[in-house]
């Protein structure tokens, strides 16, 4: 199960790539100006160092030094087996309990669903998608941009928009990025007035068409442990709960 773990929280990395990643003693220091939390934390599913205390404590001045609160993403696997609880001990929070599901694309299959709205995927049009997402997210210039340096470091030609419009509004979008036979699910967001009437079904329905198409075997997505909605879809669906993460945040 530790190798499992190691494997795809490495696999998120690559398909959700920070701007730099250091090495410390087997953990890795992902930065990237502060957008999103997976992309500005220490992924530790692996320890080589005999100081634990003093390795927590470069960490922690690293993040500093960028402006940026000290952020540990631990998996249920993670090294060495007492960071959890020094860090706690050290003022850490405990946020964003996540679940990362898995589903063979053999066995992720959706029903037909009959639609009033239009459905869209298409690659290499990042302007269009990012415009969409802006539109529906309302965040602020820094997050989208931000988002936007994230999605074009990953190879253009594993990126894959995806929009559902209805009279010509857009109402959902998602994205997949994928690396080797493995696909990820990433930002998928329906409007609020939207929700509960198909449409991130419909939306996953043509990721998986994608997927088939481009020689996909395995798709992976994160989703947080308190969308139970979503949870239970993605059940529907045929993903299965593989392991949980959540994060452990110190500010200064």
């Amino acid at each position: 199960m530790s190798e499992e773990i190691a494997f795809y929280q490495e696999l998120s990395t690559i398909t959700w790539p920070p701007k730099m990643i250091l090495n410390l003693n087997g953990w890795k220091l992902r930065i990237s100006e502060g957008v999103t939390k997976r992309a500005n934390s220490v992924s530790p599913t692996l320890y080589t160092g005999n100081d634990l205390n003093a390795d927590i404590a470069r960490v922690e001045r690293f993040f500093q030094e960028k402006g940026l609160p000290a952020i540990f993403q631990l998996p249920d696997y993670f090294e060495p087996s007492e960071l959890r609880n020094i860090l706690l001990s050290s003022g850490y929070k405990v946020i964003d309990e996540t679940i990362v599901m898995i589903g063979d694309i053999s066995v992720l299959k959706l029903p037909s669903i009959e639609t009033d709205f239009d459905l869209h995927h298409f690659e290499g049009d990042i302007e269009r998608w990012i415009s969409a997402f802006r539109t529906l997210r309302e965040s602020s210039k820094s997050l989208i941009e931000g988002f936007r340096d994230i999605i074009e470091r990953a190879t253009k030609s594993n990126v894959c928009y995806y929009l559902a419009e209805k009279e010509k509004k857009t109402i959902a979008v998602g994205l997949t990025i994928s690396e080797g036979i493995y696909m990820g699910i990433y930002n998928m967001f329906t409007h609020r007035d939207y929700r509960r009437q198909g449409i991130a079904q419909a939306l996953i329905s043509k990721m998986i068409e994608w997927g088939e198409i481009n020689l996909i075997d395995h798709v992976f997505l994160q989703v947080e442990a308190d969308n139970l909605g979503a949870i239970q879809l993605y059940k529907k669906i045929g993903f299965k709960e593989k392991y949980s993460y959540r994060y452990l945040i110190k500010s200064f």
